[in-house]
């Protein structure tokens, strides 16, 4: 892929509605972090994002936490909505898929927010059209209730025919240790919002929460990653498929390259360091 990386953050939340960080100074501290992209996602209220366009080098973006009715429970459903204009509207407890299409008719793209925190099983969301990716990390859900990483949520979508593109998010509320947590590599031209919209449903990025991911291809027969110096590299696939590399006690691995199983459908990887900080790569689809 062509272009430079920018680093991004997806859920962000304010004084506009559940955090203790006022708008200035969120978009202050995620500018001064060496942030590119920032969107700024309050429940169900959007925010004047245009004043702070160009503080930092940092392009902020206007979206929602959008709070449809999970079919079937009590429960809510939690998705992003990124790049929704500051008049849009949503209504908590209104149907799911026509949130979706209404975010979507609007000009922005909606995304799958911390399924796993919310106990969301794949029969809750296999229904759903027109989702553009899924929260794979979630800061928030790691630091209050342990229930961080969507990966097997991820997963099962994916083995499903489900092939969403997976991002890292703070969903920062203001506290300190819910705060540049994890976040996302966008590949991209130039940060416009045109190029962060056709990154996150291209798949031209990766989520993180600390290592970098150097490279991950299928050339000539082999499948290839270079990253980081970490523990483990695991290639991963459909069910019972995959495929892992261990660094000796002590050492630390950045590559890894196996003959490309020609019977997989598709290969993703997760990557893990010696502080057990990871990176998931996007699915290559080998069929």
């Amino acid at each position: 892929l062509s272009g430079n990386w920018y680093k991004a953050n997806f859920h962000t939340h304010t004084t506009l509605s559940d955090s203790s960080k006022s708008p200035e100074d969120t978009v202050r501290d995620y500018g001064k972090a060496g942030y590119d992209v920032l969107v700024m996602t309050d429940h169900l209220k959007t925010n004047p994002v245009r004043k702070y366009n160009g503080k930092n080098k940092m392009l902020v973006i206007s979206g929602m936490e959008l709070h449809p009715a999970v079919p079937g429970r009590k429960d809510l459903f939690h998705m992003v909505a990124i790049n929704v204009p500051q008049t849009f509207t949503s209504t908590q407890g209104m149907d799911a898929q026509k949130a979706i299409n209404d975010a979507n008719k609007a000009g922005g793209l909606v995304t799958l927010a911390h399924p796993f925190w919310c106990g969301l099983e794949y029969a809750d969301f296999k229904h759903l059209k027109g989702l553009a990716a899924i929260e794979v990390w979630n800061t928030i859900c790691d630091v209050a209730a342990g229930r961080g990483t969507s990966e097997n949520e991820w997963a099962y979508m994916l083995d499903r025919g489900m092939t969403l593109p997976a991002i890292g998010v703070d969903d920062t509320h203001g506290g300190p240790t819910d705060i540049f947590g994890g976040w996302t590599w966008l590949k991209m031209k130039s940060p416009t919002t045109a190029n962060v919209l056709k990154a996150i449903r291209s798949g031209a990025c990766y989520a993180t929460t600390g290592p970098v991911i150097k490279d991950c291809r299928i050339e000539d027969g082999k499948l290839k990653l270079k990253c980081s110096p970490v523990k483990t590299i695991n290639f991963k696939a459909g069910p019972g498929a995959g495929l892992r590399k261990n660094a000796d006690d002590g050492k630390a691995i950045g590559s890894y390259t196996v003959d490309a199983p020609t019977s997989w459908p598709f290969v993703r990887a997760v990557v893990t360091d010696a502080n057990g900080k990871q990176a998931w790569t996007q699915p290559i689809f080998m069929k």
